[in-house]
């Protein structure tokens, strides 16, 4: 192998196909990035076995040929090298890549492309292309949800469907639940119905939130694959039934009041300072004033009122801190709407724009 390529380019899908590339398996091969070089472009390649991401920039390449480098380090060398162009080839000699730019000098050890898995290169099933800006926001808030209990793995997934031209959104972790719909474009009705790791959306977002363009989506096997530009994402899927979370959706409300969203976060923010023993945080609406408060024995109780408007007049629910904050965070638009049965139903919280979002949360028994 032996290449010439532009260090800003280079470092850009470094940075993209990194994601993938484990820190902690114990096969050395699944750390590094897979460098192929071929027809003018550099291909990147990296797997952790449960995400795999496929990228490439346009390249000069003297000499095809393919050879895998500790992801870490060679990210790190590319971003602290100056903006020029770089040179790269296997060093038949010792067996390592050579590295040039400018007057810097690297030979790196390499491992042998061999070891490395393959990247599914199938053709995608039940194919639909989506908006980046929707997919983003669409995970953003959605993904808060998820749990991170590994002791239940089907909880720490998001189940994807896609049907009638929407794909939906749902997270829970037993204790709240989020979902969150948004249009696909599409000219036939595709369908599909999924359970993707929420680490993999994690990810996936830090990739189309840099703007790139539309995002196309469909199955590979038992797969799911997110082609972004030059970036072919692939995950493998979480096996099982997840929980019928409509069950558990209120088929009318009996209160509701409504709140600034941006005054209600920060007094939240504010007040769960004082949560530190037990997380809790109470809502009392009287009289058009919601007062917040908390308390711990070590450090002592806070309080603070907002003015809301509506029919919860009378009530006292408890929730915990950070799971508001979460839901507050994730709503859009300038006022929140809480719509409850009593204190010990599930809660509704939207916004005032209508996205398409809904966050759910429990309250919590006080004694």
């Amino acid at each position: 192998m032996f290449i010439t390529c532009e260090q800003k380019e280079l470092l850009e899908e470094i940075q993209v196909v990194q994601k993938a590339a484990s820190i902690r398996s114990t096969l050395p091969i699944l750390s590094g990035i897979l460098f192929s070089a071929s027809a003018g472009r550099l291909h990147l390649t990296t797997t952790n076995l449960e995400l795999s991401i496929h990228s490439s920039l346009p390249a000069e390449v003297k000499e095809e040929g393919s050879l895998v480098v500790q992801a870490r380090l060679i990210g790190e060398i590319i971003k602290n090298l100056s903006d020029l162009k770089i040179e790269m080839f296997l060093d038949s000699s010792t067996n390592q890549l050579k590295l040039t730019n400018s007057k810097s000098v690297f030979n790196i050890k390499i491992l042998s492309p061999e070891d490395f898995p393959k990247f599914p290169t199938a053709e995608l099933d039940n194919q639909f292309t989506i908006k980046s800006e929707d997919l983003s926001n669409a995970i953003r808030q959605a993904i808060k949800a998820a749990s991170i209990d590994e002791t239940r793995p089907i909880l720490t997934g998001v189940l994807i469907v896609v049907n009638k031209n929407r794909l939906k959104m749902v997270a829970t972790d037993s204790y709240r639940l989020a979902i969150k719909e948004i249009p696909i474009i599409n000219k036939e009705d595709v369908k599909i119905k999924a359970i993707i790791p929420s680490r993999t959306l994690g990810e996936l977002l830090k990739i189309v939130s840099d703007g790139r363009s539309e995002v196309v989506v469909g199955e590979m096997g038992n797969q799911l694959a997110f082609k972004i530009k030059n970036t072919t994402l692939i995950t493998r899927l979480i096996e099982g039934q997840y929980p019928n979370y409509q069950q558990i959706l209120p088929e009318k409300y009996e209160m509701n009041f409504v709140v600034d969203r941006e005054n209600l976060l920060g007094a939240v923010k504010r007040i769960s300072l004082f949560t530190q023993s037990n997380s809790l945080i109470k809502m009392a609406a009287r009289d058009g004033s919601l007062e917040l408060s908390a308390s711990a024995a070590e450090l002592g109780e806070a309080k603070e009122a907002v003015d809301y408007r509506g029919t919860g007049d009378g009530l006292t629910v408890a929730f915990n801190s950070q799971y508001l904050i979460d839901g507050l965070s994730s709503i859009q638009g300038e006022e929140v709407s809480f719509d409850m049965i009593d204190n010990m139903k599930p809660t509704s919280i939207t916004g005032d724009k209508k996205d398409d979002f809904l966050h759910l949360l429990m309250p919590v028994r006080t004694g």
